[in-house]
C-alpha cells in the first residue's frame, strides 16, 4: 500500500524541514524529536547537512500526528508499519494493540510548556504564544494548558474565559509568580495549579496523558558551589512573614534562592554520562550558585529596606 498525498506536494519533493513541518502540521521541534528519538522518517541529507523531506515523508508525519493527537503514545505507534498505522486513523484497533483511551483534543499556550510535553512524545492539537492567540483560533478542546510568568487577576480572568471559550474539561495552569489568592481562586473554579518549574513528564502526568520511560544513568557526585548564605529554614520563615509589598516580592525572592539552591544541588548529584557530561554539570552548578548569591544579595536588601524582623533559623546552610 502507499501513501496519499496531496497534488501539491509531490512525492518526489525535495523540502526542508522547516517546510516539511510547517505541511505536516507540527512544530519543527517535534519532527526533531521524533526523527531523533523514534525514526519516524529517514530523510536523506545533502552534501551540506540539510535534510530534504519528500511528499511520503510529509503525509506520514501527517498521519502520525493524527495519530497522537488521538491518545496514541507516539513511542508505540512510531514502530508500527504503515498498514497498521492506516488502520488505527481509520478507527480500526490493531491486533495486539491495547485500548486508548478516546481522543483528547490538547490545546497549550505557551511555547515552553509545549516543548516539554514535545520532548516526552506528546504533540498537542494547536500552540499559542497568548491567551489573546488561542481566544481568536477558537475552536475546541478537551484539556487546556495555560503557562504564564506572571498570574495577575487579569490573566486568571482570562484563563477561565478561554476555557468556557474552548468548552475544555481539563484545565492545567502553570505559573512562575503570583500571589496565593489567585492560585486558591483558580483552584477553587476547578483547575490544577502548579508552581514553575515542572518537568514534561511530571506535566504530562498532571494533563492525564500518555508519557514515556526514562532510562536512569549511574549518579556522580559533583562538588558544590560556594556556601549558602540563609539556610532553608531561614527562608521558609521569611516566606511566611507578612510584607508591606502587595506584590509579595520577599516572599518570591525567597522562594528564588530556594529553587536556585535546590538545583545547585540537583546539578551536584545529576546523571553523567561522559567526562563532557560532568564538566557540563559543574558549570551548571556554578552558574547556579552564582545566580542564588546574586538574589541572596537582593534578599538582605529586601529585608533592611522593609525592616522585616526575621529570626533567621538555623546556620547559614552548607549546600
Amino acid at each position: 500500500m502507499t501513501d496519499s498525498f496531496p497534488a501539491a506536494v509531490p512525492a518526489t519533493a525535495r523540502l526542508r524541514s522547516g517546510t516539511a513541518a510547517r505541511l505536516a502540521g507540527v512544530p519543527v521541534a517535534t519532527l526533531r524529536v521524533w526523527e531523533r528519538r523514534y525514526g519516524v522518517v529517514a530523510a536523506p541529507k545533502t552534501a551540506t547537512g540539510q535534510r530534504q523531506y519528500s511528499g511520503h515523508d510529509v503525509q506520514r508525519l501527517r498521519l502520525i500526528k493524527q495519530l497522537t493527537g488521538c491518545g496514541h503514545a507516539i513511542g508505540t505507534i512510531a514502530a508500527l508499519d504503515l498498514p497498521t498505522r492506516q488502520s488505527l486513523a481509520a478507527g480500526e484497533r490493531a491486533v495486539g494493540m491495547p485500548e486508548t483511551a478516546p481522543a483528547r483534543r490538547l490545546v497549550v499556550v505557551g511555547r515552553p510548556a509545549a516543548l516539554k510535553l514535545e520532548a516526552v512524545g506528546i504533540a498537542p492539537l494547536s500552540v499559542h504564544e497568548g491567551l489573546e492567540q488561542a481566544t481568536a483560533a477558537g475552536g475546541s478542546a478537551d484539556v487546556l494548558l495555560v503557562q504564564l510568568c506572571s498570574l495577575q487577576p487579569q490573566a486568571a480572568d482570562r484563563v477561565l474565559a478561554l476555557r468556557d471559550h474552548l468548552r475544555a474539561q481539563t484545565l492545567v495552569v502553570l505559573y512562575a509568580f503570583g500571589a496565593e489568592a489567585l492560585v486558591d481562586a483558580l483552584r477553587g473554579a476547578g483547575a490544577t495549579v502548579r508552581r514553575e518549574p515542572v518537568g514534561g513528564r511530571e506535566l504530562a502526568s498532571l494533563l492525564g496523558l500518555t508519557r514515556q520511560p526514562l532510562q536512569a544513568a549511574a549518579v556522580t557526585p559533583l562538588p558544590l558551589a560556594a556556601p549558602r548564605r540563609y539556610s532553608d529554614e531561614a527562608l521558609a520563615g521569611l516566606t511566611e512573614l507578612p510584607s508591606s509589598m502587595t506584590c509579595e516580592c520577599p516572599r518570591h525572592v525567597a522562594e528564588i534562592v530556594i529553587q536556585l539552591a535546590g538545583f545547585e544541588r540537583y546539578s551536584a548529584e545529576c546523571t553523567t554520562r561522559s567526562p563532557a557530561d560532568a564538566a557540563l554539570h559543574r558549570h551548571l552548578c556554578g552558574v547556579a550558585g552564582a545566580a542564588r548569591t546574586l538574589f541572596e544579595q537582593a534578599l538582605a536588601r529586601l529585608v533592611s529596606e522593609e525592616g522585616l524582623v526575621w529570626p533567621q533559623a538555623g546556620a547559614p546552610a552548607e549546600g
